[in-house]
């Protein structure tokens, strides 16, 4: 940028200039002007500049001030807000214990209450418990008496189950029925089938007696090598007993006996009833059984 004086001398010529086209001033009153006027205009520059540096020295002074009362003014606020704080902080701990103090009170006056009536209520409870179980012990104690004799009953009953159990274990058993033709004493092959089935369970029981029982009708022998119903039922106890003996039981096992009509099992007026009472039962006796 152009100075100030370079300025101010440019607008000199420029007026000299004008006023020398006008012929009023000649060459050396120009210059006499000019000086003049260059030296007052470079005083009152330095006048000037002076002026400008000590305004420049006030500021900075000022400046300088100013930051010094600025950061005075806040050590002084950070005191006062830190003393403050202290206070503040002293108070709402004092506050603090004071109210914890009273916290601890009140839950300790109402822990006590709550105990109190939770032991009010464990008595109230315990009475009623301990009347509940007397009832319970005095019903425990009728209904010992009565299991008691329930299974006095119980064991009676097994006792008389186990003597039952005995008296059919050891009780003749009827292992097969043949039947036989009018008047004949001979096997068929259907009876001769059905002795076959119990053979085998005949040798298992070795120690068994086998009984063979012969039955008749009832109607009178008229003709034939038999006299009579007892002879008839015998004879076909004896069939029944040889084919068993040729089956390999013992014939010291064996014993036939005949029972003529004198045990029927159905009517003996009906062609169906005499034809079932015309019979052999093989029966297993067991061994020690009184018969």
């Amino acid at each position: 940028m152009i100075s100030r004086t370079a300025f101010t001398i440019i607008a000199l010529l420029g007026v000299a200039l004008v006023v020398s086209s006008c012929g009023k001033l000649d060459q050396e009153e120009f210059e006499m002007w000019k000086n003049e006027h260059v030296s007052m205009i470079e005083q009152s520059e330095a006048d000037m500049s002076n002026k400008i540096t000590m305004l420049d020295g006030k500021v900075d002074q000022q400046g300088k001030d100013l930051t010094e009362a600025i950061s005075k003014a806040k050590d002084e606020a950070i005191a006062v807000s830190q003393q403050g704080d202290a206070d503040t902080i002293a108070a709402a701990n004092q506050s603090a214990k004071e109210q914890d103090a009273q916290l601890r009170a009140d839950l300790t006056a109402a822990l006590d209450a709550q105990a109190q009536e939770s032991m009010a209520s464990v008595k109230a409870v315990k009475a009623d418990h301990e009347e509940e179980f007397m009832a319970l012990k005095k019903a425990n104690m009728a209904q010992d008496e009565t299991v008691e004799k329930l299974a006095s009953r119980v064991m009676a009953l097994e006792e008389g189950l186990a003597m039952v159990a005995e008296e059919v274990a050891s009780a003749p058993t009827l292992l097969v029925t043949v039947t036989f033709a009018s008047g004949r004493t001979s096997l068929s092959g259907d009876a001769e089938q059905m002795l076959d089935g119990i053979v085998e369970q005949l040798m298992e029981a070795s120690d068994a007696k086998v009984k063979v029982v012969g039955h008749a009708d009832g109607m009178p022998v008229l003709k034939g090598n038999y006299g009579s119903n007892w002879d008839l039922s015998q004879a076909r106890a004896n069939s029944a007993a040889k084919y068993l003996k040729s089956k390999g039981i013992e014939a010291g096992r064996i014993e036939a006996v005949g029972k003529a009509h004198t045990d029927p099992v159905a009517p003996q007026n009906t062609a169906a009833g005499r034809a079932m009472n015309r019979r052999v039962e093989v029966i297993l006796v067991p061994a020690g059984h009184s018969h």
